[in-house]
């Protein structure tokens, strides 16, 4: 299939009426794009109970595609239906976009642009900034990431988060990874990254038996054991063992609602702290190998890892299934780890 110089920006929703019309607008009205011609987008519901359906629909684009989902798929089996769509269809670029998110008018023409810096750069990830429920940006400009950093204790940051605007990260540069609010990904870099099917999912379904039904068909760009929280870093370490780059890219500027902050942690959902205990474990048993070193393996796999697990059992308790759940998806995890591996050689 020849490929088209074309963007397809998919959108994930979950109760999401205060943001997606703003969201949309901003989205559809991208300089360098024509929607229908270079620019496609679709929106896939995660069973909304609130009026973000409504909203869509009541938006009267006929070029943007609405999905249903009767189900709460999580933020990876959702976006996963949308990369299958995008992997069936010529399209040069995909655009995994939260409902959250504000795009600045050059956004993602400046994206676009930042693929062609290396025949491996795979993704792009922009300068975010903290948003008002409106998706204006805060005045002054606080900075809500500008690419993510991986550190030697295995501990995943958004680089700048919180802190204001000054001019640090006005350099495209090569970063670890990007956020999954909003990232670029080249078409080649995404269908490489895929976890194959041959490697089984049923201990995630014994977690989330809804995701059972359509996973034949659905592309597995992010892992699904995952289901929320940590899976950008995950596909961002996967890409780095593939050999892909991830280059950040200041021009491009997009405007977020930040909702999940380690200082907000005492008082986010429970089941949101669940999935961040159980993800952190999945991410270094999907990516974390003796290659990345020994003062890793002691920061990161003995030391970090004992706090964390103290942690839970003596302040967290609710997040102890976290832990359970982490040691169930083990087997499979290392499976997909040992596929990595045989790709790299």
């Amino acid at each position: 299939m020849e490929q088209r110089p074309a963007v397809f920006i998919h959108i994930v929703t979950w109760n999401s009426e205060e943001s997606i019309e703003a969201c949309i607008n901003r989205a559809v009205n991208q300089e360098g794009f024509v929607l229908g011609e270079s620019l496609f987008i679709r929106v896939t519901d995660n069973g909304s109970h609130d009026h973000t359906v409504a909203i869509i629909k009541g938006l009267v684009r006929p070029v943007i595609t609405l999905v249903q989902n009767t189900e709460n798929l999580g933020f990876c089996g959702a976006h996963n239906q949308g990369v299958t769509e995008f992997l069936r269809c010529g399209l040069a670029a995909l655009l995994v976009l939260n409902p959250d998110v504000g795009l600045e008018p050059t956004c993602v023409l400046r994206m676009f642009e930042g693929l062609a810096r290396g025949p491996r750069v795979g993704l792009v990830t922009p300068k975010l900034l903290r948003a008002l429920p409106s998706l204006e940006p805060i005045y002054p400009h606080v900075l809500d990431a500008a690419g993510m950093v991986l550190t030697k204790s295995c501990r995943h940051f958004d680089r700048g988060a919180g802190e204001w605007d000054r001019g640090e990260f006005d350099s495209a540069e090569r970063v670890f990874g990007a956020t999954g609010a909003c990232v670029l990904l080249a078409r080649e870099c995404a269908t490489d990254l895929c976890i194959p099917k041959s490697i089984s999912d049923e201990s995630v379904h014994q977690l989330y038996p809804q995701l059972r039904r359509g996973w034949h068909e659905r592309a597995q760009l992010f892992d699904e054991a995952f289901f929320a929280y940590r899976e950008d870093a995950d596909l961002s370490w996967r890409a780095k063992l593939r050999g892909w780059q991830c280059w950040y890219e200041p021009a491009a500027i997009g405007n977020h609602v930040r909702v999940v902050t380690p200082e907000r942690r005492r008082s986010l959902p429970v089941l949101l702290n669940r999935c961040s205990v159980r993800n952190r474990f999945l991410l270094q048993m999907n990516n974390w190998s003796w290659r990345d070193g020994l003062v890793s393996f002691i920061l990161g796999v003995v030391i970090r890892n004992l706090v964390v697990v103290v942690g839970v059992y003596t302040s967290e308790r609710s997040s102890i299934p976290g832990l359970h759940e982490a040691r169930r998806l083990a087997s499979r995890a290392f499976s997909i780890r040992q596929w990595c591996e045989r790709r790299q050689t």
